[in-house]
């Protein structure tokens, strides 16, 4: 037997540190929130497509509602994207490409963090790599060595292609942006222009639809609300005028969070491919510069998520890896010279996230919408065992977090409801709740955060015959008792006689 190679080795191990640290980590609260997406299987939703919640489904189907259960299958589609993008660069420039492809998906902190949880960027990723590598087999003759095969084939890897887009679509609106950086490679490549006047690269698009469907038809028979709140609701805010505030954030989050480790690299793979000849160098400049700029741009009006840009990095990485593999000069030596002290660093920075959510360590801003939810599920779950069996329970806090953190810890996604049924935007939560059905029923309310009490108890008491409080509890965050953090302060309240959501 031959030998495995270093790349599968070097993923062997990271795959181990994954597990370890997919198994030990608290479930955040969009894990908690996707967990209730999983709990309510559907063909889409509000504010994702339906991949993440199938994922999920999986998982808990295998390993029950633990982290390790919402986490399992983004585990193996983080597998899947390293092994997928491993090959291409082995593929382009041999088995050093593919090893560096494989560390340097581990040097960017967010790529690796994101890309095993679950959150729809981890079949995003998988399924972008994918549609990626398989379009670039169908437009360069030089991945289908078998000259009798040439032509035959790359219809079949523009099908295919076109099938890793509709459930990358599936994973994330933004997967759409593949779309845009494969037309541009197209109509900018002497050599690569030719498939636009045939109509495989179309024929992909008709089957890209047909795999995005679902969600199409979940907006047809729900007004088009999800689009409508990606697209008009979204791009709102960026009327608004320039805010350089926001722009700034999100620079020093995407230099802090993706390139903190790769920055010279990245700078030299971005400025060799934008003035490289070679197509597959222009084609992994593509695949970073239409997303990343748009990004950047549109943070310069609103508030832009850290990870929306982040597929983009994936052709980077690749790229990033061929420099490595095929260059020279001090950026390459210092990476060449420096590998193992950098994917030290990661790994050391990465066990100390996992460990700073698990345990809080002193000295470091706390995650609040980790701590505390499992002592106010159990206070809760007392406190409707003194109501009458038909009564639910409604959580207030931040968006989802309240609701999707106690829904998770009761392992009650369906007794659970969230704040718009006391007149409030609740996202997807405005979905799954009747507020007609639940008309007439007694409450258990959890308020994250006494403060908020102020703001949401006429909102309360409209929306039921009678409120009273059942008490507080208060959770410290830590164990240690040298730099005290302020505590999670949840408030409980027994509301009877549901009327329904208050008139406006």
């Amino acid at each position: 037997m031959r030998p495995l190679p270093a790349w599968v080795k070097a993923l062997v191990a990271i795959t181990v540190v994954r597990v370890v640290l997919g198994a030990i980590t608290p479930v955040v609260p969009e894990e908690a929130y996707h967990w209730n997406y999983a709990c309510h299987l559907d063909w889409s939703y509000y504010d994702h497509p339906p991949m993440v919640a199938w994922v999920i489904a999986l998982g808990r189907a295998i390993f029950g509602d633990t982290p390790f259960g919402v986490r399992f299958v983004p585990i193996l589609l983080a597998i899947g994207t390293a092994v997928v993008l491993a090959r291409f660069a082995e593929r382009l420039g041999g088995a050093k490409a593919a090893l560096w492809t494989v560390l340097l998906l581990t040097l960017q902190p967010i790529l690796f963090a994101v890309g095993g949880t679950g959150f729809p960027d981890a079949p995003l990723l998988f399924f972008w790599s994918l549609a990626m590598t398989l379009a670039w087999r169908a437009i360069d003759p030089a991945s289908r060595p078998d000259e009798a095969l040439r032509r035959a084939s790359a219809k079949w890897y523009w099908l295919a292609a076109g099938a890793a887009l509709g459930a990358a679509m599936l994973s994330k609106y933004t997967a759409a942006f593949l779309v845009f950086f494969i037309f541009i490679h197209l109509i900018t490549s002497k050599r690569d222009r030719r498939w636009l006047a045939t109509p495989w690269p179309y024929l992909a698009g008709v089957v890209a639809l047909a795999v995005f469907s679902p969600v199409i038809y979940w907006n047809w028979t729900h007004q088009w609300a999800s689009f409508k709140f990606q697209s008009v609701d979204r791009l709102k805010e960026a009327g608004e005028g320039i805010k350089p505030v926001t722009g700034l954030i999100y620079v020093g989050g995407q230099l802090a969070a993706m390139l903190i480790l790769t920055l010279p690299l990245a700078v030299l793979a971005l400025r060799r491919d934008a003035r490289s000849d070679q197509p597959v160098h222009r084609y992994l400049f593509w695949s970073f510069v239409p997303m990343s700029v748009f990004f950047f741009a549109l943070s310069w009006t609103r508030t832009v998520h850290l990870m929306w840009p982040m597929p983009a990095y994936v052709g980077l990485t690749v790229a990033m890896a061929l420099h490595i593999a095929r260059g020279e000069g001090s950026i390459v030596r210092f990476y060449e010279s420096k590998a193992r002290w950098l994917v030290g660093l990661a790994a050391v920075g990465l066990i100390g996230a996992a460990a700073h959510a698990a345990f809080f360590l002193p000295l470091v801003f706390p995650m609040r919408g980790l701590y505390g939810y499992a002592e106010a599920a159990a206070k809760a779950k007392e406190i409707r065992a003194t109501l009458p069996a038909n009564a639910f329970y409604l959580g207030i806090g931040r968006k989802y977090t309240c609701t999707s953190q106690l829904a998770f810890h009761l392992r009650a996604p369906t007794d659970v409801h969230g704040r718009n049924l006391v007149g409030r935007k609740g996202l997807q939560y405005d979905f799954w709740a009747d507020p007609v059905a639940l008309q007439g029923r007694d409450a258990v309310i959890v308020v994250e955060d006494s403060e908020r009490m102020s703001v949401m108890e006429d909102a309360l008491r409209n929306s039921f015959d009678s409120v009273e409080r059942a008490g507080e509890i208060s959770v410290a965050i830590g164990r240690h008792s040298y730099f005290p953090v302020k505590p999670v302060q949840f408030t409980f309240l027994i509301a009877r006689g549901y009327r329904g959501v208050p008139a406006k």
